[in-house]
Order: structure tokens, then C-alpha cells, then sequence
């Protein structure tokens, strides 16, 4: 098994053991550079939640920098944008204004 193959192995159980749904995600390495498409979805959970938690971004990015072999990351999400400073933003959910 290629080092690329058994890295995008690895990325998937990233995934899944933080409940996301996989199959909204294309997952791709090349090189050791992960690319991450499509859509942050959770499983289960906090309804209000769905699309994953600021917290929740940031376990997954550090979790895929720590695989060995790792050279990079991009990612390409309909629903969340990782900034220049490395905190995560979503952009698809409105919040409610509570006044």
C-alpha cells in the first residue's frame, strides 16, 4: 500500500472518530498533503451543532498534522474557512440575535 493511500486510510478514521460524516468529505493526499472537500456535517449530537464547532476544527486540523508523513493541508469546505491566523470561521449558519 502506497504511503499516500495509507495516510487518506488514516485521514478517514480522523473523520469518523470525530463524528463527522465521511461521506460529505472527499478526501485526497498526494505527496503528503491532504486535501479536505465538501461539507462539515456531525453525527449525532447537539442539534444546534450540526455543522461541527470551532473547537471541533481545531482538533481535526491538529489531529491530521500529526500523522507521520504529513506535508500539508488544504481545505476546500462548503461550510467552514480556516483564516490566515488558523482560527476557523463557519460561514454557512446564521446565529440568532437574542435581544
Amino acid at each position: 500500500m502506497s504511503e499516500d493511500h495509507q495516510m487518506a486510510v488514516l485521514v478517514r478514521k480522523i473523520i469518523t472518530s470525530n463524528w463527522l460524516d465521511v461521506s460529505q468529505i472527499r478526501i485526497r493526499v498526494t505527496r503528503g498533503v491532504i486535501s479536505l472537500q465538501g461539507r462539515i456535517e456531525k453525527i449525532g449530537g447537539n442539534p444546534d451543532e450540526k455543522e461541527g464547532t470551532e473547537a471541533g476544527m481545531r482538533k481535526l486540523d491538529d489531529e491530521l498534522r500529526s500523522l507521520k508523513g504529513f506535508r500539508g493541508v488544504a481545505y476546500f469546505f462548503d461550510n467552514w474557512i480556516r483564516e490566515s491566523n488558523g482560527s476557523w470561521r463557519c460561514i454557512s449558519h446564521k446565529k440568532e440575535d437574542k435581544h
